[in-house]
């Protein structure tokens, strides 16, 4: 091996190790931003607590209220799936934008990260729905009601959650979902235990 050969060998070597290097940097970033993740995850189970005596207190009135407008609780129905139906063709459109800026980041992402982002963009798109849903059915059944200082609380703080939901990472959601996946057989037993 001559003179040339071995210096553009280790020129090779440097430039290997100055990659290896950035790789490294790379990794202790993403690590760091984890442990922010983990902050915020932290702040949004706290969050959830509250929400979840808030939403006992709204099953009791939900309860009220259907006794109140029983009758019209087909016509209700149907508004709340034309809105549902209307807020999923919608997500799903975000959510199609959303995959393909994924995909093309996908190369330098593993293929667990990937799937990850994706039950975190389903997780969204459901409680965007539960949101849309439970603020239509709730206006209709009010319509014509001046809200209380209490309702109007309650408007305030689902609009917090709103806007802390819509700036939670992937991972916050996916946690989002585990907790709300482990709550949904207690919502749903509420919920069958309302009806008249």
């Amino acid at each position: 091996m001559n003179q040339a050969e071995l210096d553009l060998f280790n020129d090779k070597l440097d430039a290997h190790a100055k990659e290896v290097e950035r790789f490294h940097g790379e990794v202790a970033n993403v690590t760091r931003q984890i442990a922010n993740c983990d902050k915020l995850v932290r702040l949004a189970n706290a969050g959830l607590s509250q929400i979840d005596g808030k939403i006992a207190e709204a099953v009791r009135v939900s309860a009220e209220a259907q006794q109140i407008a029983h009758t019209a609780a087909a016509e209700a129905s149907a508004a709340a799936t034309v809105a549902t139906q209307a807020a999923v063709a919608e997500m799903v459109t975000a959510l199609n934008v959303a995959t393909e800026s994924a995909r093309k980041t996908g190369v330098a992402l593993n293929l667990l990260q990937f799937k990850t982002g994706a039950w975190i963009a389903v997780y969204t798109v459901l409680v965007l729905l539960c949101c849309v849903a439970t603020g239509y059915l709730t206006a209709w059944a009010l319509r014509g009601n001046a809200l209380t200082p209490e309702q109007a609380r309650y408007v305030e703080l689902g609009k917090a959650h709103e806007a802390l939901l819509a700036n939670a990472t992937d991972k916050e959601l996916k946690q989002l979902t585990t907790i709300r996946t482990r709550k949904t057989g207690v919502s749903a037993d509420i919920r069958t235990r309302a009806q008249p």
